[in-house]
């Protein structure tokens, strides 16, 4: 899961680093209730307070912030108003008093990034070099450690609570499979639909350690689907019928799934669909707009953006349907 409750303010660095108040709209969908928040970006996360961070902003209460300490990219918001994302090439981590700059896992690699924040602090994400393989890794208490893989690229995408990473992980040749690490660092490869053998990845895990992510319906062949690993491992498309392209982004502790999917006969939108019920996507404002959600928080709050038939993008948050 990406971001945890606590009533924890987020305080430091963000008064100084006011840029303005966004004048925000709402529209009603079967998903909940859309916000735009008035940024012309996406929205990558949301804590328990509603504080949203967006690709170069933060959000909260209908004011928009710099983000804090230098950060260039903001990509997870915990609970504590830590922010982790990248400052140039290098993954890095606001901690609510000073910017900590991760590195990379190899002293070959020449960039990092950083997709995924616990409550605790802890940082997962991808290091590597251009024209070089890739290295999921966990950044925890000052020290950076890379995760096994199998040989060829691996990144990291998420991280809860108890130390578990999801992510991916892909050996010489052959397909790209969803990963989950244990806390102890051990590799445990998820299953994909169909015959298993096509690509497959792990995008978020909640505290009770379900996962989320996207496979492949079959082979190099199929629709992608958005699918979810249980406590048995055992996988299962979660976006209903017809689709032709889905990826679950997020899930909460609730089993709350976010991403966003196609059907034959419309655009990409984002969808929400909780434990026990239907694929809820969002409903276009205009015709040919697109949209995707990124992100859930514990109270059933989702983020992600618009994509208008323009060009133009906009933050939004959906909430209001538990």
């Amino acid at each position: 899961m990406r971001t945890h409750i606590r009533t924890v303010a987020v305080t430091v660095g963000l008064v100084a680093g006011l840029v303005g108040v966004a004048a925000p709209s709402q529209a009603r969908s079967d998903a909940g209730t859309v916000l735009d928040l008035g940024i012309d970006e996406c929205a990558n996360d949301v804590n328990g307070l509603g504080v949203v961070v967006t690709t170069t902003h933060l959000y909260r209460q209908g004011r928009t912030y710099a983000l804090p300490g230098g950060l260039d990219t903001g990509a997870r918001v915990n609970d504590r108003g830590q922010v982790a994302g990248t400052d140039g090439d290098l993954a890095a981590l606001w901690d609510g008093r000073s910017l900590v700059r991760i590195g990379v896992a190899d002293p070959a690699d020449t960039y990092s990034y950083a997709t995924g924040l616990n409550g605790r602090g802890d940082v997962v994400g991808t290091s590597g070099s251009y024209g070089g393989r890739t290295r999921a890794f966990v950044w925890s208490g000052g020290t950076v450690r890379v995760l096994p893989d199998l040989g060829g690229n691996a990144g990291a995408t998420g991280i809860n609570e108890a130390g578990q990473v999801v992510g991916y992980v892909r050996a010489a040749t052959g397909p790209q499979r969803a990963a989950l690490w244990e806390a102890d660092g051990t590799l445990v490869q998820l299953g994909a639909l169909g015959d298993g053998g096509g690509h497959s990845l792990a995008a978020a895990v909640n505290d009770r350690g379900d996962v989320v992510g996207y496979s492949y319906a079959q082979t190099g062949a199929g629709p992608v689907r958005a699918v979810r690993w249980g406590a048995t491992r055992a996988v299962e498309p979660i976006d209903g019928d017809g689709t032709v392209f889905a990826q679950a982004a997020d899930v909460n502790g609730r089993g709350r799934v976010v991403g966003n999917l196609q059907r034959a006969d419309g655009y990409q939108q984002g969808f929400v669909r909780d434990a026990q019920g239907e694929v809820r996507p969002l409903t276009p404002q205009a015709d040919g707009d697109t949209s995707v959600l990124n992100a859930v928080n514990e109270s059933g709050t989702a983020v992600g953006c618009v994509l208008a038939a323009d060009g133009t993008e906009r933050a939004v948050m959906v909430y209001g349907t538990r």
